[in-house]
């Protein structure tokens, strides 16, 4: 049976959703019951394929993700390759939470509900998009939660799935590169590292007003950019609050840019409000990397005892820990071997494996 995975979004988007769908294709790509059956449907304007597997096939998609008429062109667009390919019943798997109508077998990923609640984060054709997600989970076949805090918000946010429709499969951060080939990002020596998107979750704002208030060589490299509202320019905001000579923004940086720049930080910080899962806590994790994060949502379930965990909106208290990790190298070098030992507990390999079981079951 065909497997297909809509990767249509990562013309749009490379960070986020388009990460955990590229990794998990990656993944699937090794399991002997996907091999010869595997399909990326991808945006007909997309050339960046050098991600994908060999084995797996490509087919482009005339509709764009996220397009207003999606939920009409897209069922006749596989409709159509059914009808063409004389295909039999498939499975399409949809990453990015929003299913089309179809008679094949549908599975989403849900990464998270914060939107169900803080409409006010998204653009207005996003909070359009994702409305579709009572729709999404009535069609669908199978849910996948990346973590249990989202199988938990879906059960509490929309009461009409069954519980048994849903299963957690974590990520991972266990991204390998040949550090012979790395090539050499620009950056302050040493530093924090922020990884994320610019929008209000994230809560990149408390981090820039906390730098204030830690060691005045503690310099902090942010990797990412705007999502759907950036709640302020980061540079802007690092010049009206005199720390920009300690800020670097280095903006989007491919997996091997961000994979050094993972291996050389100090310490990672991520004070979001709210995750679903938090991939760069373990992506950080993976590479001997300390964390400091927030307690909320799913990050105490994936960092376990192995990151220094913070109130997210207690500006104090995460400047002193902060402080505390820049220069104390024993608490580093503890918090570093909790890190490689909790994150040695995910793998993509049975994100794939749990995966292909949904696929089996749906």
């Amino acid at each position: 049976m065909p497997i297909l995975i809509d990767c249509r979004l990562m013309f749009y988007r490379k960070a986020g959703t388009s990460n955990y769908t590229r990794r998990l294709v990656q993944a699937l790509a090794l399991q002997p019951a996907a091999v010869e059956n595997l399909v990326v449907l991808m945006d007909r304007r997309d050339h960046d394929t050098q991600w994908v597997p060999p084995s797996v096939q490509i087919r482009r998609a005339l509709t764009p993700a996220h397009h207003r008429y999606e939920s009409v062109l897209l069922p006749l667009e596989l409709k159509l390759w059914s009808t063409v390919y004389r295909l039999p019943s498939s499975i399409v798997h949809f990453p990015d939470f929003i299913a089309c109508r179809g008679t094949f077998k549908k599975v989403i990923t849900i990464h998270d509900l914060y939107f169900m609640e803080h409409s006010e984060v998204m653009s207005a054709e996003g909070a359009q998009y994702y409305g579709r997600i009572r729709e999404s989970v009535q069609q669908a076949d199978a849910i996948i939660a990346v973590s249990a805090f989202t199988r938990d918000d879906i059960l509490r946010l929309l009461p009409e799935v069954p519980a048994s429709k849903i299963t957690v499969v974590h990520e991972a951060g266990d991204i390998r590169q040949d550090a012979a080939h790395l090539p050499q990002p620009h950056h302050f020596e040493p530093y924090a590292l922020f990884v994320g998107t610019f929008e209000p979750r994230k809560n990149l704002t408390t981090l820039l007003h906390v730098l204030r208030h830690t060691p005045h060589d503690l310099r902090l490299v942010i990797v990412g950019e705007a999502g759907w509202e950036n709640g302020g320019e980061p540079a802007q905001l690092a010049r009206e609050l005199g720390v920009m000579d300690r800020v670097q923004l280095a903006g989007r940086v491919s997996d091997a840019e961000l994979d050094q720049l993972y291996r050389e930080a100090r310490m990672l910080v991520f004070p979001s409000l709210s995750e679903g899962f938090g991939l760069p806590v373990l992506e950080a994790m993976s590479r001997g990397t300390p964390v400091i994060c927030s307690r909320t949502g799913s990050l105490p379930e994936i960092a376990g005892d192995a990151a220094v965990l913070v109130d997210p909106l207690d500006r104090p208290q995460l400047a002193q820990h902060m402080s505390h990790m820049w220069t104390d190298n024993e608490l580093h070098a503890d918090y570093r071997a909790r890190g490689l030992q909790r994150a040695a507990q995910f793998s993509w390999e049975r994100a794939a494996r749990e995966t292909m079981a949904v696929y089996q079951s749906a």
